[in-house]
């Protein structure tokens, strides 16, 4: 069996043979990736592109337990404000039951913060201590699963920065935080990245 599929989208839907872990989408739109397990299904533009006899596709993001709860983000935004000087992490993953937030071992100083991936995380938040919130090539090579990111920067100030995206097996798409969130604390500025 192949670890990834490759599929027309027809007017019955795909059609092809899916893999177990991906699959690429050809659309009249452009190429997709299309992935999801017990906690997430998604589906991400890759590349735009119009292409004749097929049905076009729209980028997709369920949280298959519902939006995370607000208070959660705000928990872990107080507890990396209040530890500007070095990098955090935290997971937050489905129990089975509900949401919850993790801190697992991690090796943290002022210019990076190193950890294992715990198992059912949804999404993943880390700092970027006193500097700005964005995805750095070391965030681009940690996040290979299939998961939402969260940086946060800033956060020694009234308004910490805070930037999502979608990452896929080393794909990754912006998303917005209302889209993963019940809502967001007071004193956070998303900042939105289309890159």
């Amino acid at each position: 069996m192949k670890p990834v599929g490759y599929l027309l989208n027809t007017p019955e839907g795909p059609a092809g043979e899916p893999g177990p872990f991906y699959n690429y989408i050809l659309a009249g739109n452009g190429l997709f990736l299309t992935a999801e397990n017990p906690q997430l299904r998604a589906l991400i533009s890759l590349a735009e592109a119009r292409v004749r006899g097929l049905w076009p596709l729209e980028p997709l993001l369920e949280l298959r337990h519902g939006r995370i709860p607000a208070q959660l983000l705000s928990l872990v935004v107080g507890t990396m404000c209040a530890s500007p000087d070095r990098e955090m992490y935290a997971s937050i993953i489905w129990d089975g039951e509900r949401y919850a937030i993790r801190l697992p071992d991690q090796e943290r100083d002022a210019g990076h913060v190193t950890y294992e991936t715990l198992r059912g995380t949804v999404a993943e938040i880390h700092s970027h201590g006193r500097t700005g919130a964005f995805f750095s090539g070391v965030d681009d090579r940690d996040e290979q699963g299939f998961l939402v990111s969260v940086v946060l920067g800033r956060v020694d100030t009234l308004l910490p920065e805070a930037m999502a995206r979608l990452c896929v097996y080393g794909y990754f798409a912006p998303v917005r935080l209302a889209e993963v969130f019940e809502g967001l604390p007071p004193r956070v500025e998303e900042l939105w990245n289309t890159n």
